[in-house]
């Protein structure tokens, strides 16, 4: 209605201004008409024409001028009026897109008049006015007082403001709230029409807290290696001095936890360049036992140490898959190196691999499912979810004894996401783990 109001306001405005320009037009066409009949009338009167006859001329020539001037008039009132309908068309369409606009919009927009009725809500306000709230009291729907308190004011007169609302249930979300006075909006009530703009905050939120929380693990791995290694500095300078055979037991320590950072500091690095591609898809082909064999020729010596066998099951007729062939193999070495580490009670490490073609669970068509298990304590099911996150790890102390950063799995995360492959981790307490890789052939 409001619309096919303003429509007609629109037309009948413009009629109204266009009438003094027909008038005058009509007075130029008629002193026109005058001049060229004078004309005429001498030119007849010079060719010996009688009066009378001269007269009829006349007649009919004032006649017809009579009649083009009233039809050019009424011409120009048509057009006047046509152009006032399209320019209503023309406003109608706009708030039709606008509409369109706001219903699309994933902000919430609320739309509230001088009473704090609800006038107008987009669908996207639904999750937090209702389906049918339009004519409620705002206060009968919003619960929150954060947000009816700054309505509150904005309608009485204060300026605009931009707050943090914080909804708990039925999953916590963040939103930044923008409330503004409508004044353009119609108002029959006591105070000013109000806008309510919400925006979800909470991935950015999110985002924000695990980079506080990636800065606060990353400053406390390195802190640890450095107060070690400034305690042992301190204990050589002084009482220490000159025991030889302490300065030998401290720095083969020193030398440990100068690895530890610099291990630290090169998987922060390669989780950085790796980010910075994951959304580039890899160009190369690779072998999936290419890749196996390289891996257990380079930790087989270390598995010989910690009495722990490797044993390779690979059928002939793997595909090839599409990869990065140095990303890749630092997903499989992370894989068997855990298995190495955290499973080496088991004394046996089981890497196979075959080809799939489609599975039920499973985004990968036509592939190959790499297995590494291990025969160790196994994971407790509710922390299989958090393996991927940076700097978790199942028992710290273990972790750090053995050399782990707490990045290699969200390293390997990264790089399969890059490369539209799998990660799942199948593990019972007591019997060991199973990690499986699905990647889709190239």
């Amino acid at each position: 209605m409001a619309a096919t109001d303003q429509g007609k306001s629109v037309g009948k405005d413009a009629t109204s201004r266009n009438t003094p320009d027909i008038v005058a037009v009509a007075i130029v066409q008629a002193r026109l008409l005058i001049i060229v009949a004078g004309a005429i009338f001498g030119f007849l009167y010079v060719s010996g024409l009688t009066s009378v006859e001269i007269s009829i001329i006349g007649f009919f020539a004032l006649a017809c001028g009579a009649v083009g001037q009233t039809y050019f008039a009424e011409d120009r009132r048509r057009r006047d009026v046509a152009r006032a309908v399209t320019d209503s068309q023309a406003a109608q369409s706009r708030e039709g897109i606008g509409s369109v606009v706001l219903e699309q919009m994933q902000d919430a927009v609320v739309l509230l008049d001088g009473d704090g009725r609800i006038i107008y809500h987009n669908s996207s306000a639904e999750r937090f006015v209702g389906l049918s709230a339009s004519g409620k009291l705002v206060p009968s729907v919003l619960r929150e007082p954060i947000l009816l308190d700054a309505i509150e004011r904005v309608r009485t007169g204060g300026d605009a403001e931009e707050i943090e609302y914080i909804r708990p249930v039925p999953v916590e979300h963040h939103y930044q709230v923008v409330i503004t006075p409508a004044e353009t909006a119609e108002n029959d009530g006591s105070g000013t029409p109000t806008l309510l703009a919400l925006h979800d905050v909470t991935d950015m939120k999110r985002v924000e807290q695990m980079r506080v929380d990636f800065v606060a693990n990353a400053s406390h791995e390195l802190k640890t290696p450095l107060a070690s290694l400034s305690g042992f500095i301190e204990t050589l300078q002084g009482p220490a001095k000159d025991d030889a055979d302490a300065h030998e037991r401290f720095l083969g320590i020193m030398g440990e936890q100068t690895q530890r950072m610099q291990r630290l500091i090169e998987d922060l690095m390669s989780l950085s360049r790796i980010e910075l591609r994951e959304h580039m898809p890899p160009r190369g082909t690779v072998s999936v036992s290419g890749l196996v064999k390289d891996v257990v020729d380079a930790i087989g010596p270390i598995a010989e140490r910690d009495q722990v066998t490797i044993d390779v099951a690979m059928p002939d007729d793997l595909p090839m898959i599409r990869g990065d062939w140095d990303e890749l193999l630092q997903v499989v070495q992370n894989l068997v190196d855990n298995a190495v580490k955290y499973g080496q009670s088991g004394g046996r490490v089981e890497i196979s691999a075959e080809r799939i073609d489609g599975l039920p669970d499973s985004s990968v068509g036509t592939g190959v499912e790499l297995k590494v298990r291990d025969f160790g304590p196994g994971i407790p099911r509710e922390q299989i979810p958090r393996l991927t996150e940076r700097f978790y790890r199942i028992d710290v102390a273990t972790s750090r004894e053995r050399g782990g950063t707490g990045l290699g799995l969200a390293i390997v995360k990264h790089i399969l996401n890059r490369h539209d492959a799998e990660l799942r981790c199948d593990s019972v307490v007591g019997e060991g783990a199973t990690f499986s890789v699905r990647f889709p052939a190239a």
